[in-house]
């Protein structure tokens, strides 16, 4: 039986993007397919992509939308500035 490999290339493949929670210090390198950031990134301004564990910086609120053992999704309200 053939070895399952991961995806290189396409939609599917995973690429590397940088947690968003906006703490200074934050190094946190996410791993991510072009599909699930597309639907993340056309789903609403509010949504931000984070590293498991990271909190949203500046964040009046927030909640959970989706959750990976990868990332997860929260929906922002943004604090007044």
């Amino acid at each position: 039986m053939p070895r399952e490999e991961p995806v290189e290339y396409g939609f599917d493949a995973l690429r590397t993007r940088r947690c968003e929670c906006g703490a200074e210090d934050c190094t946190a390198i996410i791993e991510i397919s072009w599909a699930e950031q597309d639907d993340v990134d056309h789903g609403s301004p509010e949504l931000w992509i984070l590293a498991p564990d990271h909190e949203p910086q500046g964040a009046r609120s927030w909640r959970v939308v989706r959750e990976t053992d990868r990332f997860v999704v929260v929906a922002v309200e943004e604090a007044e500035s």
